[in-house]
Formats: C-alpha cells, structure tokens, sequence
C-alpha cells in the first residue's frame, strides 16, 4: 500500500529546519564541552580542597612522625611518649583526611580512580597502628621504621598523583610536576629521619649509610628531573632555588656523611647540626610547591573563567544565531508555501472555474476582454513568479484558442444552417409539387412523407446551431393534432397506435419543437422495434401538466444504457460529432431543455422501451372540451395535407391487417 505523499509544505519546512537543527545540534554539543570543561575545571577546585591539601597535611604529619619515632629509637633510654603530641596531629591528619574525602564530588574515570585509590588509604592506616606499637615496645629498627613510615607516605603520593588528572591540560601538566617535586621532598624528610637517627645515635647502625647512599642518589636525580616539567620562567626559579646556599649546604653535608667509610663509623655531624643544616633547604623546596600548587590552582581558575566567558559569548551568539536561523527558516518557508498555496488555489480556479466559464461565454457568443480577465498574481519576483506568469500566459493561449474555435464554430454554424434553410426551401417546394402532381393519392403521400422527414433532419442542424426555427403553424394548436402530425412524419407511420390523448392546447411558440420531439421519439421507436410490431402512443394528465407514454415492443435496452441515455436527456451537452450516430437523442435533449420538458426512457411492461414525456402544464393548457379521440391529421398547408392522407392510408391498411391483434391489446 503506497503511503500519503508528503505536502510541499512538508518538504520546504523539511529542507530548511535540516539545517537549523544541525545547528543546534552543534551548538548543543559545544555548549555541553563547555559545561564539562567548566565542571571538570570546578572539579580541581573541589579535588585541591577536599583532597590535595588534606593529603598533603596527612603527609608532613607522616613524615614529622616518621622522624620523632626514629629518633626516640636511636637515642637511649628513648621513651615513646616524648611523640605523643605528634601522633596526636597524625590522627587528627587522618580524621581531615577521611571527612574531606567524603565530601569529594568529582566526576568521569579519574575521579573513580581516585576513589579507589583514596579507599586504598585504610589499610595503610591500619598498618600505621601496628608500627606504632612496634616502636612503643622497641622491638623494631630505625630502618625498619623509615621503611614502615614510607609505605604508607607512598599510599598518599598515590592519591596525591590521582588528583593531578585535569581536563586543561596546562593546569595538569602544572599539577603532576607539583606532585613530583613533592615526591622528591619526600626523599628529603626519607633522608632527614634517616640522618636523625644517625646523628642522635652517633654513627650508622646496620644498613643505614647503604639507605643515605640510595636516598641521595635518587634525591640528586628526581628533583632536577621533577623540575624540568616546569614551565620555563618556573624552571629558572627552580634551578636559582637548587643553587642557593642552602641547598649548597646540604649537598656538602651529604657528602661529608657519604665519606664516612660505613656501619659502626662516627659520623661528622652532630643532630643539631643536621637540622641546621636541611631545615632551610626544605622549607625553600616547600616554598616554591606551595607557590606551583597556587599557580596550578589559578591556572584552573583562569581557564574556567574563559571556558565560561567562552560559553557565555559563543554560546549566546550560538543561541542568538539559532533563533535568528529558525526565524528566517520559518519566515522564508512560510513564504514560499504561502505564494506556492496561492499559486496552487489560482490553478485550480483557473482549471474549474474561470476557464471553462470563459470558454463557455465564448461559445455562446459572448465577447470577453481578455486584458480585464487575465490572470494577476503577487508572487514576488523569483521563480515561483514566473510560474505564476507562465499560468496567465496560459490562460491567455486558452482563452485566444477558445475564441478562435467559437468563431469557427460560429461560421460552421452559419453555413450548417445556411445549407438547412436552403434544403428547407427546396423540400417545401417540393411538397408543393408533390401535392399538384396527377397520379395515386398513396403514391404522391409516399414522397411528400418522405420528403417530410427529409425537412426534419434539415432542421436538426437548425436546432444543433441554436438558431431560431421557422413557425410553420398559424397559432395554438391541440395535442392530439400535434401527436397526429408527428405520427404522420415517421416512415413507418402505419405501425403507430395512437390511443387517448387529453385534450389540451400548445401555445404557438412550442407546438413546432413538441411535434419535433415527439417526432424524433416515434423514429426511434419505430426504427429500433421489429417491423411487425407497434407503436402504441397515449397520454393522461397530471399534477405538472400532461404525460405522453410512447411504448415499442423491441429488444430494450441494458440498465446501464438506459441510464446513460436518461442522463444526456436530462443534461444536454454541448454537440460532439463523435456521437451523430445518436443525433435524434441529442435533438432531443436539446429541445426538452429549452422548453421545460422532462423525456425519460424505461422498460415497458411486457418489453421493449417505453419513452415517458411529460409536457409542462404551461405548454398543455387545458381546453374545456372532453377528452378527444384519434383524430386524422390535419395541416394548413397543400404540402402537409398530402402528408396526412399519405399516414391516414398507410395507417388504415395496417389496421385492416392487424384487426384482431389490436381488439386484443385493447
């Protein structure tokens, strides 16, 4: 089953809003990059607050610990509870760390990542409880203590590097170099517990100088390392801080521990000296994170106000052209629909309405100015104009080749009737020469019917022409007498009945076209019914006037034809050539609509066809008379009565040989 095309309207609206919700589509997608940007770079934000920096106190209060507890190991008589206090601040350190961690709100892969790794976090803390009871009961070593101390700092930077991730990609790179260089200050504190067990004991216990060897060596590679990530006036910064007196200082201190020899030697540095010695070049290295970790932070804040200046700019404009386009989208289509919508009403009036009245004016010989007709349209200037002018130029044309045919047919008709009046003449004198000629009354009324029905059909061209008919009788005339005189037109006159007819008066404007008329259906009648049958013709009156019944006894006609046939007598047409093999029934039709008489053919009773004409009441008026019987036929003129004798004989010797056969219908 195919499916409803799609209206223009459809397709124009489809064209044009194709491209405006491609627009907003990507308008959409932009808006929503910004969004995410923005959120991602609120998300650092939220990551510094509720993690970086509680991370980054849980770690210098790890690392103060880590130093405390080795330092009560190496001294003697060292009692855990000169680090109660700083365990005290580690705990607290934790408690932050968790509450702020709980209120983290970071969205995408990375925050789940650092979830996980936040959630990692317990059993670090965990194992930070049983450290704590190692070094209570002294049964752990200083090295294992900076190990134990270590891992669970390494749990942190595993966090720490987790919130690096951004979606700017400067306020990252920034982030992880911070977390870096803060991974290589780990090695200071892992060097500086390391060194206070060392100093405060007075020499390397079992496997310390191989750990300062270790922690320095890597120390002296990450930081340079963790620094060139900076960005280049932060790297000149970095390197200036890396050769200031204070790291100088602590370079020649390593070195002068490295020198010692190993395990069990004395070592050259006293505790006070040590801390003299790493506290300026730590607190210079934390000075200078501190200060990469707020560049970092408002690097992201600086990116998030153009992200969002960005959105607020190029989205409003974004929107503002949506808008612009979907109004310009709607006004243009409406536009076109609109003049498409006029263009298509002017064609169908033109096609129904406008042409066929004008053709029809033209035909009835009316003159039209086509100038005042023509077809005038407000369409714009564009294409869809000139269809609109292209549709006047072809009412125009239409218009010029009706006026062209109605002159033709003008002329034809002129000619057509011209040739008719002339044959009318010449029959008429014929009849009148037929009536002075010695020689058998049967004979000469023969010719004179015959030349009779050849005036008939001259005058069919009249009335096909639509021109005014000759009035052959000399005032009002009875029905029966009409009836009569048509039955005496026909060829085959003597098989007509004719039975009672109402008494009734046709005025003298119609009695030539009844007579026509019934005339014509008698031929048909007559013509189309077997030759040894009749014609039985009889009338009655009615409310509308008076009813003539004309019945054959012939083969009929099929219900579809009868009602084809019923409907060219109730609705004429115009002539067409291509039916003159039906020329009687258009006559006809022509006649009972120009007087008002309504002719409808049906089955009659026992078969054949039964022609049923009803006269108005205005031409049949009644006469204060009996109803008459059959009278003869009756005309006014020489030419017309050897007409009537020729029927009354023809009519008498078929009654005479079908005597019985009409007792019995009777």
């Amino acid at each position: 089953m195919r499916s409803k095309p799609r209206s223009i309207r459809s397709k124009i609206m489809l064209a044009l809003l194709l491209p405006v919700v491609a627009l907003i589509a990507l308008w959409a997608l932009d808006v929503q990059d910004s969004f995410d940007a923005a959120a991602g770079l609120r998300d650092s934000r939220n990551t510094r607050e509720n993690v970086s920096i509680p991370c980054d106190q849980l770690v210098a209060a790890l690392q103060a610990e880590r130093s405390a507890s080795i330092e009560v190991l190496a001294a003697p008589g060292g009692s855990a509870a000169a680090i109660g206090s700083q365990r005290a601040a580690t705990d607290a350190s934790v408690s932050a760390f968790r509450e702020h961690a709980e209120l983290y709100r970071g969205r995408g892969i990375s925050a789940e990542i650092l979830r996980s790794r936040i959630a990692d976090m317990g059993p670090a803390f965990d194992s930070l409880a049983l450290l704590r009871t190692q070094v209570d009961a002294r049964t752990v070593a200083p090295a294992a203590v900076l190990s134990g101390y270590s891992s669970v700092i390494s749990y942190a930077f595993s966090v720490s590097t987790a919130t690096a991730a951004s979606s700017d990609p400067l306020v990252e790179r920034v982030m992880r170099t911070s977390v870096g260089l803060r991974r290589a200050g780990e090695l200071l504190h892992q060097e500086d517990a390391l060194l206070t067990g060392v100093t405060t004991a007075g020499r390397f216990g079992d496997g310390e100088y191989r750990q300062l060897t270790e922690i320095v060596g890597a120390l002296r590679f990450q930081i340079p390392t963790a620094g060139s990530t900076l960005p280049a006036p932060d790297q000149a910064a970095f390197k200036s801080m890396l050769s200031s007196p204070a790291f100088a200082a602590l370079r020649a201190a390593e070195d002068q521990l490295l020198n010692t020899g190993g395990a069990g030697d004395a070592v050259p540095l006293t505790r006070e000296v040590w801390k003299a010695t790493f506290t300026p070049a730590v607190r210079q290295l934390y000075d200078f994170l501190g200060t990469g970790y707020d560049k970092a932070v408002g690097f992201a804040s600086a990116e998030r106000d153009r992200v969002l200046w960005r959105f607020g700019i190029f989205g409003g404009l974004g929107l503002i052209a949506i808008l612009i386009s979907l109004f310009l989208s709607i006004r243009i289509g409406g536009s076109v629909v609109r003049r498409l919508s006029v263009l298509r009403t002017a064609a169908n009036d033109l096609a129904h309405r406008r042409l066929p009245e004008m053709v029809a004016r033209l035909r009835a010989g009316e003159q039209i100015d086509v100038e005042s007709n023509r077809l005038r349209l407000s369409l714009g200037d564009d294409e869809i104009a000139d269809v609109g002018a292209a549709l006047s130029e072809v009412q125009r044309s239409a218009v010029d080749s009706a006026a062209g045919e109605a002159a033709m047919r003008y002329d034809m008709n002129r000619v057509l009737v011209n040739v008719a009046r002339r044959n009318q003449t010449l029959i008429d004198r014929q009849l009148e020469a037929l009536a002075q000629m010695p020689g058998t009354d049967a004979a000469a009324g023969r010719a004179g019917q015959l030349a009779v029905q050849m005036r008939r059909q001259a005058e069919h061209l009249v009335i096909l022409s639509g021109s005014a008919r000759s009035r052959r009788g000399l005032g009002p005339e009875s029905l029966t007498a009409i009836v009569s005189r048509a039955a005496g037109q026909v060829e085959h006159a003597e098989r007509i009945r004719i039975g009672v007819v109402p008494d009734a008066e046709v005025p003298e404007r119609a009695v030539a076209d009844i007579g026509h008329l019934l005339a014509e259906l008698l031929e048909n009648a007559t013509t189309f019914s077997p030759p040894d049958t009749t014609v039985r013709v009889s009338g009655h009156r009615v409310a509308e006037g008076v009813v003539v019944e004309i019945e054959d006894d012939g083969l009929g006609m099929s219900a579809s034809a009868l009602e084809e046939t019923n409907r060219r007598l109730a609705q004429p047409q115009e002539f067409d050539p291509a039916t003159s093999s039906r020329l009687g029934l258009v006559v006809v039709a022509l006649l009972a609509a120009q007087r008002g008489i309504r002719v409808v053919l049906a089955p009659s009773a026992q078969r054949g066809t039964t022609a049923t004409v009803t006269v108005p009441a205005e031409l049949a008026v009644p006469v204060a008379a009996p109803e008459a019987r059959p009278v003869p036929l009756t005309r006014r003129s020489n030419a017309a009565k050897l007409v009537g004798i020729a029927g009354q004989r023809g009519r008498a010797t078929a009654d005479r040989g079908a005597a019985p056969r009409h007792a019995a219908e009777d």
